[in-house]
């Protein structure tokens, strides 16, 4: 080998240990992009478990659930750090995404969510529910827990919510997503990132939300699967399309979307129609009202012909008043007609809004109520 050809050698040789080195230092100094979850780690507790109860209206009764929770892992999850590391650049919806599916699946959970889940389905087998209500019974439980939201909120994972009984749209969106996907439903959370509120999304057959794939869940209120928020606190309205966050791999779909769709067209038909009606009710009570009046000045001025013995324009005014009475009655019966039909729009409308924990008969009462 030439001395040319060892330089060149001992050259090729020093620049390999330089890009070799860099990568070895690379990787232990900038290690590949990844995000670091809040994890639960139990704390050292000789305490019984927690005994949280919740009872809440589903269908037509008051269901009431007891699950014994780990005080260990509860107070774990409680003092968990619940901020995400993120190394190197990772989109936030990536991290997001993650730092949620990691809250809601945490192992330290498993047996609470075991626990819980064997609550609802002894519920479910000595009601005889379909996989459709035991859906409605686990989300009505949800959305039953107290909405409560504080200046310094980070996300809870589910167990301090079911404990709390309490917790604003991205808790209780954890918390039903994880149950719902382990009992094998095809779930998601959505996010809106712009509203700054998050919701569920359950694979249905039908009224799915946008083009999610998904029908919607409201979990802040209790309200039926697949109606969107109209208003959400502070008046805000959804405008942005969510983010989807799938969770599990469950695969049973929703199929009453198209009875909570009548649902709800019923219920925006009766609130369109209650207030059309009570505006003509408004505009014809004004009215009778100055009809009324009239008959009232009339009659005052007959009394006083009489009175005087003008009996001539007593009788001639007579017919007057016959005409209008006649005519007043005519339109107090029309007011009538509307108040009761304004009054029926306005029970339909009131008995939806006060059974919304009881999709299938709020249908029934729809199907023999509803006109046309």
């Amino acid at each position: 080998m030439t001395n040319k050809n060892i330089v060149f050698f001992i050259g090729f040789l020093f620049v390999f240990a330089v890009v070799v080195s860099a990568a070895y230092i690379g990787g232990i100094l900038l290690p590949r992009a990844s995000v670091v979850s809040p994890q639960i780690v139990p704390l050292s507790s000789d305490l019984p478990p927690i005994l949280s109860t919740h009872s809440y209206p589903f269908l037509q009764e008051i269901i009431t659930i007891t699950v014994p929770v780990s005080d260990s892992v509860y107070r774990g999850a409680k003092n968990t750090d619940k901020e995400v590391t993120l190394y190197g650049n990772v989109s936030e919806e990536i991290w997001v995404a993650e730092s949620y599916r990691s809250m809601v699946n945490d192992p330290a959970q498993d047996d609470f969510y075991r626990t819980l889940a064997g609550g609802f389905k002894n519920l479910k087998d000595s009601n005889g529910l379909s996989d459709d209500e035991y859906l409605e019974l686990i989300t009505t439980f949800v959305q039953s827990l107290r909405y409560e939201t504080l200046t310094d909120n980070p996300a809870k994972f589910p167990i301090e919510t079911v404990v709390d009984g309490s917790g604003d749209c991205d808790d209780k969106s954890l918390l039903l997503a994880g149950l719902l996907s382990r009992e094998g439903y095809r779930v998601a959370l959505m996010s809106f990132g712009p509203e700054a509120h998050m919701a569920v999304g359950v694979a249905a057959d039908d009224y799915l939300y946008k083009n999610t794939g998904y029908t919607y869940i409201e979990t802040t209120n209790i309200s039926f699967v697949g109606v969107p928020a109209e208003t959400l606190r502070g008046g805000l309205t959804l405008q942005s399309n969510p983010i989807i966050i799938p969770i599990g791999n469950g695969t049973k779909i929703y199929t009453s979307g198209k009875e909570t769709r009548y649902i709800n067209n019923a219920y925006l038909q009766s609130q369109q129609k209650s207030n059309e009606l009570g505006q003509q009710l408004k505009s014809l009570g004004l009215n009778l009202k100055e009809r009324q009046e009239r008959i009232t000045q009339l009659e005052s001025q007959m009394q006083s012909m009489r009175g005087s013995g003008n009996i001539q324009n007593y009788n001639a005014q007579v017919s007057v008043h016959n005409g209008l009475v006649s005519d007043y009655n005519t339109h107090l019966s029309t007011y009538r007609a509307l108040f009761a039909q304004y009054e029926k729009t306005v029970q339909v409308h009131n008995y939806i809004l006060a059974h919304e924990f009881n999709r299938p008969g709020v249908y029934e009462y729809l199907k023999q109520n509803m006109e046309g």
